[in-house]
């Protein structure tokens, strides 16, 4: 049997999202619905409920397949057994959009047997109906334990992934073709018509790259957003928290996952924000100009243009610039935060900020709460390069003691 997720918006502008039978129409699934009100809805992001959800959806294909009732199996007591979780974890692992044989990635993997763990405990606690009782309670950690322990450990140590990941940043021809084409946006353009389209596109990647902020809080900025340098202050962004945002459309909202916060951007930012906003957005039908209207939209013509631009289509628009200028092929959005706090961090040492001022600043423009794990990330950083550097110098002092 085949199972689909599906997403809607309630009128107070809440995302949310059900399990159904793929090809039977009527009232999504019981139990995986009542999971995720009872128990996420209230208390996790709309996108995390998505994953569990594709967790849940993974759980209820390996049920029709195997001819398994998890549900009436608990009700009598019945628990999964050693072959069946090994069934299952394997089913959960595999990939579906590869061959045979192939499988996801540990990580994903590990969040999928992680939710899918915790939905079969909740699960097993809903159906039978003395399962307070220290004997059914044991069962039902013992299922839950062995579960858990069918996750797969990452190659590498821990204080290895970190590092790289706060080592990551631009190759420097990316960076140099990036900034060539935020001084000519134009450049390569093969039909006129696209200019307004590739403009955005461009100004999109520029705003990333100075701000480091992340891509759903890029496509969430609005007009009252941005706002002009004036009395000697310079021009800024404003990031705010949106969650359910009544005034958006997309299904799929983008959204900030970190705290709102006020993002400087340099003057020549501003002045290509406000030739887009004057110039280009404002000539394509069925733009909004109130100040809640979004500043990044579609520009290709039909039923969508206006509207506020969905992350699909930005992707589409990267695609095609990463098609002209090759040296852009490594570009994500995401590798752009990166490397912002890469080049923060160069600034930092350069200014020499002291060390704890750094993380304050940098979490600020991050949006990260005080002493986040990303944070203490590149506070490790720091001091590993400062110890290098220092043992360096200790090494190098070969000269003998005169007495």
């Amino acid at each position: 049997m085949n199972y689909t997720v599906k997403t809607f918006i309630a009128s107070g502008g809440e995302r949310f999202s059900q399990l159904y039978e793929a090809d039977a129409p009527g009232f999504p699934l019981f139990y995986p619905t009542a999971f995720i009100v009872r128990s996420l809805r209230s208390v996790t992001t709309h996108e995390t409920q998505k994953v569990y959800l594709a967790a849940l959806k993974r759980v209820c294909e390996w049920e029709s397949s195997r001819k398994i009732d998890l549900a009436m199996n608990f009700h009598n007591r019945k628990f999964l057994s050693a072959a069946e979780i090994d069934d299952l974890t394997s089913y959960l692992r595999a990939s579906k959009s590869r061959g045979k044989g192939e499988v996801i990635s540990s990580t994903k993997y590990n969040t999928y047997l992680s939710y899918a763990s915790g939905y079969i405990r909740w699960l097993t606690q809903q159906v039978i109906t003395d399962s307070n009782t220290d004997k059914v309670r044991n069962a039902v950690e013992e299922q839950h334990t062995m579960l858990l322990r069918r996750k797969r450990r990452r190659a590498g140590s821990r204080a290895g992934r970190e590092q790289r990941i706060v080592a990551l940043k631009l190759p420097a021809e990316t960076h140099n073709r990036l900034l060539d084409l935020f001084d000519s946006p134009f450049e390569s353009l093969q039909q006129v018509r696209n200019s307004g389209a590739r403009l955005r596109n461009v100004l999109m990647l520029r705003v990333l790259y100075e701000t480091g902020m992340r891509f759903g809080e890029l496509l969430s900025l609005k007009l009252r957003h941005f706002i002009e340098a004036g009395g000697g202050d310079s021009a800024y962004l404003d990031i705010e928290r949106n969650h359910h945002d009544e005034l958006d459309t997309r299904l799929n909202q983008p959204v900030a996952k970190t705290m709102g916060r006020r993002v400087p951007i340099s003057k020549c930012l501003e002045e290509q924000l406000i030739e887009y906003r004057d110039n280009w957005r404002a000539e394509i039908l069925n733009v909004g100009f109130l100040e809640e209207s979004f500043i990044f939209v579609v520009h290709r013509g039909g039923r969508s243009q206006g509207n506020a631009l969905p992350k699909t289509s930005f992707s589409t628009g990267l695609a095609n610039l990463k098609q002209v200028f090759y040296a852009l092929t490594p570009i994500h959005p995401h590798l752009l935060r990166h490397d912002w706090n890469y080049r923060f961090s160069q600034l930092a040492d350069r200014e020499g900020i002291p060390f704890e001022e750094e993380r304050v600043i940098r979490e600020q423009l991050m949006g990260w709460v005080p002493g986040s794990p990303m944070s203490r990330r590149y506070d490790s950083r720091h001091i590993e390069e400062k110890s290098n550097e220092i043992g360096r110098k200790i090494a190098s002092d070969t000269s003998r003691i005169s007495k």
